[in-house]
This record gives structure tokens, sequence and C-alpha cells, in this order.
């Protein structure tokens, strides 16, 4: 199969075309073919375990299964799942996230090394693989790779590594790596104090990466940061080079909106000109929509639940059609948005208050009255203050604004609507929102 890299190779793309006995069938494509045969789904077919996607095009992807198997699948454009098969036999200790590389290749990775795979004889089987780093300061002490990899815009391929002291007797830290292809080079990208067992890239070079803090239980952290594109000319001789940026906690997500259920899975998505990110809780079902907002050099912004997976979800990816697709131990799951369910889609700030924005009109009776309300900031350092507001209802009915003086810098605001119905009587999906606040 030909994996493509589309920074490399962006007019070519792969298509997965049908056999006609997907059982005995045999490639008779010529070698610079882009058809690859799959299993033709039938009722009674295994689906396959789903623990990470990668897009190939808009209606192929790549599958890593709960054995560390490669697969590929294809969808019609409205990503109902037409057929797939395996990709690969071997069996990789691979983490949940896969990348496509250069030379029609794919890339995974296991704690010990990044590894590349190729189908060398173009049978639709990987039958090629190799390391393309296995060396780094500290392998000797425990510095394994936690998670990646992930292709950028510009070529690279990230991945994490933890723990990671700079120098020696240095506190340890985390750092994110990024292989080159054109020299094959190692170089770091960011560092983290915290460990990264997740993280996503936007296309604009956004990373956003849910930090391991095990013994904090109220929620979980995840850290946005810029990442600079790499630098066209080479340092001079001797020259210091420039600093990493540095991956903190921006955002905190409440144990309480995820029931407690650890969040996976983080993928950025357009939806209607604003940029997002959804995370999944594979106990709970849970989907977190995180909308990210720049404060001054930081980010903050508010964390809703955005619905309800009818099947638990372990990987995520927005597909090149723009729909979400999301995967798990019962195969490939379709997800959009609900506009018929009732729920909070925005939590903003205001100079005079809190704007609150839900996809029915509300219950206009009740939502005028403050007692309906729970709105607390929570300081980060500890510590918390009950805001005393004032509903107004716009006209549409669907915005309510809680007229009061929005929390300052280093909080978490907390709003609760413990009684807001909808006109018709439908009760919220969820009555609890947040927005963690680092400037005005």
């Amino acid at each position: 199969m030909k994996a493509l890299f589309p920074i490399l190779l962006p007019s070519l793309a792969l298509v997965v075309l049908s056999a006609q006995d997907d059982e005995t069938a045999v490639d008779t494509n010529p070698p610079d073919s882009r058809e690859r045969r799959f299993h033709q789904i039938a009722p009674n077919d295994q689906v396959p375990t789903v623990r990470a996607i990668t897009p190939i095009d808009g209606a192929n992807v790549l599958f890593l299964n709960h054995r560390g198997q490669i697969g590929v699948a294809k969808f019609s454009p409205g990503l109902s799942q037409i057929g797939w098969t395996l990709y690969s036999e071997a069996k990789l200790n691979a983490l949940p996230s896969l990348a496509l590389g250069p030379g029609y290749s794919v890339l995974a990775a296991s704690p010990q090394e990044l590894t590349q795979a190729f189908d060398t004889d173009r049978n639709a089987e990987l039958d090629f693989f190799q390391a393309l780093a296995r060396d780094w300061p500290g392998r000797g002490q425990g510095v394994v790779i936690t998670a990646g990899p992930i292709a950028d815009p510009h070529g690279r391929v990230l991945f994490a590594l933890s723990p990671h002291a700079l120098k020696p007797g240095d506190p340890a830290k985390a750092r994110l790596m990024a292989w080159l292809p054109a020299t094959g080079q190692t170089v770091p990208v960011t560092e983290s104090e915290l460990p990264i067992e997740r993280f996503a890239l936007r296309r604009d070079g956004l990373l956003a990466a849910r930090l391991s803090m095990p013994d904090y239980t109220d929620g979980y952290f995840l850290s946005l940061t810029e990442l600079p594109p790499p630098a066209l000319e080479p340092s001079e001789p001797g020259s210091a080079p420039p600093p990493l940026p540095f991956t903190l906690p921006s955002l905190i997500i409440p144990a309480e909106l995820t029931q407690r259920d650890r969040p996976v899975a983080p993928a950025f998505f357009e939806e209607g000109g604003t940029g997002k990110l959804l995370l999944a809780c594979p106990e709970s079902r849970h989907l977190v929509e995180i909308v990210p907002e720049r404060a001054g050099g930081l980010w903050q912004g508010a964390i809703l639940l955005r619905g309800l997976a009818p099947k638990p979800i372990r990987a995520l990816v927005e597909m090149d059609s723009g729909g979400l697709l999301g995967g798990g131990d019962e195969g490939f799951t379709p997800l959009s948005d609900d506009p018929s369910i009732y729920r909070l889609v925005r939590l903003s700030l205001a100079d005079d208050g809190i704007v609150l924005e839900f996809t029915r009109p509300v219950d206009r009776f009740e939502a005028v009255k403050a007692e309906n309300y729970s709105v607390k900031a929570i300081a980060l350092g500890g510590g918390e203050t009950v805001l005393p507001i004032e509903p107004m209802v716009e006209s549409d009915g669907k915005v309510v604004v809680l007229k009061g003086k929005p929390p300052g810098p280093g909080h978490v605001l907390r709003v609760v609507c413990q009684n807001l119905p909808s006109e018709t009587g439908e009760t919220l999906l969820s009555p609890s929102a947040f927005y963690t606040v680092h400037g005005q």
C-alpha cells in the first residue's frame, strides 16, 4: 500500500478498491497502481478493534488495533464503512498513534523506538520494518517514548520523551522531539514539567497535550502551546540554539465532567468557522469539547460536554471531508453533532458578565431566576468564590447573559444550571460547564 506523506506528495491519493473474492483474491494491479484490496463487509464480519486512526485521504484511513497490528479501511463520503483488512500481521508494542511517512511508509512508536514500516513488494502487506530513532539522551536511565508519532505540516514526525533531564543533576522534564525525514536527525521541539500522555497538532502548529499528573484527582491537565516552524537557516557555529517553548498546563478538564474517566484521543476539528478540540472518555462515553482562545501570550477556553458517544471511543480523527471519525473495540464510529440535543454550546466571558448559548430556547420563566444558577470562581492556587449574577435572556431565547463581574486571571469558572429546562421541557445534557481563565 502506498501510505502517502501529504507534505511531500500532495498530488497523489490512495484509493482502496474491492476485490471480487476477498478470501482468495490476488493483487494483480501493476506496482505503480493506487488500488488496494480490502475485505468487503458482510453482516457477520468481525469488526476491527481500533486504537489509533490516521487519514490517508477523504475516504481511506490507516488504523492500529489492540494487538498492535496495522490495518486499512475505506469509507463512503458520509463515513459509512465499506471495508477493511489488516495491512500488517506483525504485532507491535505500539503506542496509540500512527503517522504517514515518506517513501510510502507507515510510522508507529513503542516506548523503545520510532519504527517505520514499508510494503516493499507492493502486495498490500507491510513486510519491512526499521527503527528510525532508538537512541536518545537518558535512554539508559529510563527515558522512553510516551506519545506519538504525529506528522506536522512541515514534514517532521513528532513524538514525546519522558522523563528527560537536559543536564546531569537537572530536574527531569518531558520533551517533544521531531524526527526530520530529510536528514534522519532527531531534534527537540518543546519541553514540559509533566510527562506527555497524548497529544494532537492543529494545522497552524497549535499543540494540545494531555499531561500526566496522577496525584491530582479532581481533573486532567491539558496544555496548549504554539510550536514555532523549523528554522530555515542553520545556526551559526558555536551559537546557542534558540530557547525551546515550554509546555505548561493551560486548562483543567474537571473530573466531574468526565465522570472521573480519563479523557483520551485529542483531535482538533473545525465547526462553524471555529477551531475546537475534542477528547473522548471511553468508559463514560462522554465527549468533551474545548474551544481554545488566546489571551495575551497564554491559552484559555471553555470546556463543555458535547455529547455521549454511541460506543466507547479510544481514537478520534478529523477526516479531510470535515467529518469526525471515532474508533474503539466495536469498530469505527462516525461522530456528528446532534442539534436536537438540548445542551450548552458556548460559554464565553464579556466585560459585564458571562454569556451562555444553548441549542434550544430556554424556559424564560426559569432562566431569569438567579437561584437556578451556581457560579463559582475556583482559584488555581486553591480556594473558591461565589459570584453574584443577574440573569438576562436575549430575544431569541437561546442566549442567557449572567450579568456580573467575570472572574479574573488564574481561576477556573464553574457554571451550573441546576434548573434550566428548555421552553419545551427538555433537561440539559449536562448542567455544568467550565472555563479556565488566564487573561482578560
